[in-house]
Order: structure tokens, then C-alpha cells, then sequence
């Protein structure tokens, strides 16, 4: 939704984009960002996570905010749960993805990752 937005955006408004500043660009994205779409998703793991277990859903934003964004370290249970996967020798992206696709159950993620 949100790359659908900004390139629809982008493509009616292309006699203007010299005026389009990035103060605008910034100011659209905080707008769609604040406005969370579940029901028209981008990713239907997230979006399924974000309406039925919104607690799960913000720790695992709040794992990615720490891997991509240096943000405080969140919850030391999930974090295990990633150090316990990567020690097997999997990669810590898939291990977050794997994870938070199996409502953090180490098990269930551990299956995923061995059978991609």
C-alpha cells in the first residue's frame, strides 16, 4: 500500500515533482506510516500479527527496530530466541523473519528455516 501510494503520487503529480521537496516526501510517509492498513497489507504475516496479537507485533517491531535502526535492545525473551537460532548456524534475518512468522515459537521457526 504504501509503495503503491507514494509511485501513484509520484506519477500524477510528475509536472510537479520539482516542487515536491523532501520535507513533503518525509511528511507523506509519516502520515501513511501513522495509518496502519491491515486489512490491505503489504506483508499478511505482519498484518495478521498486527490485528490478532498486537503485543507480538510490537516487540518484533520493536527486534527489527534493533537490528536495522540501532534502537534499544527489546524483549531478552525474543532476543534468546534469535541468539538460540543463529548459534545453529542460521542467519539472523531468516531467524527474525522465520520467528516472528511462527508467532515466535522456536520449534515451528526452526522447521521453517531447515525446510527453505
Amino acid at each position: 500500500m504504501l509503495c503503491k501510494h507514494l509511485k501513484t503520487t509520484l506519477i500524477h503529480n510528475h509536472e510537479r515533482a520539482a516542487a515536491m521537496t523532501l520535507r513533503t516526501v518525509l511528511l507523506s510517509l509519516q502520515a501513511l506510516l501513522a495509518a496502519a492498513e491491515p486489512d490491505d497489507p503489504q506483508d499478511a504475516v505482519v498484518a495478521q500479527q498486527y490485528k490478532q496479537n498486537p503485543e507480538m507485533f510490537k516487540q518484533t517491531a520493536r527486534l527489527w527496530a534493533h537490528v536495522y535502526a540501532g534502537a534499544p535492545v527489546p524483549s531478552p525473551e525474543y532476543t534468546r530466541k534469535v541468539d538460540k537460532l543463529c548459534a545453529m548456524g542460521f542467519d539472523k534475518n531468516a531467524v527474525i523473519v522465520a520467528l516472528s512468522s511462527q508467532s515466535w515459537d522456536v520449534e515451528c521457526a526452526t522447521e521453517r528455516l531447515l525446510s527453505n
